[in-house]
């Protein structure tokens, strides 16, 4: 009599064979399905650094250009998007879209004045 998959009699988790066939429907679950790729984290990370490359170029520009308001509209996007990722993390969806909505505007509005 087989031992069910999951348990053998040690109270150990997994088969007692490597190459259990009963074994194989279950693969994602107890093998590679759990650590998943990790697509997300590296596209989150891209983000972040050139959402802050761009609102920092703004920022440098408008300094540049002597746009006091351009830099305060770029400053206010930045605290916006900052705001934005803490809801992220706090799993707040619609507080997130507001923020990053604001976030656009003010990144918009920064990028009109250096333009006019």
């Amino acid at each position: 009599m087989r031992e069910p998959v999951g348990q053998d009699e040690y109270g150990e988790y997994g088969s007692t064979s490597p190459f259990d066939p009963d074994d194989l429907s279950r693969l994602n679950q107890i093998g590679p399905g759990v650590a998943s790729n990790d697509f997300e984290k590296y596209a989150v990370a891209v983000i972040i650094v050139f959402g802050a490359l761009i609102i920092g170029g703004l920022m440098a520009a408008s300094m540049a250009f002597g746009h006091r308001n351009g830099f305060l509209y770029a400053l206010g996007g930045a605290t916006a998007a900052w705001i934005s990722g803490n809801a992220l993390l706090l799993d707040r969806p619609r507080i997130y879209a507001l923020f990053v909505g604001i976030a656009a505007v003010l990144l918009i509005a920064s990028t009109i004045t250096l333009v006019i």
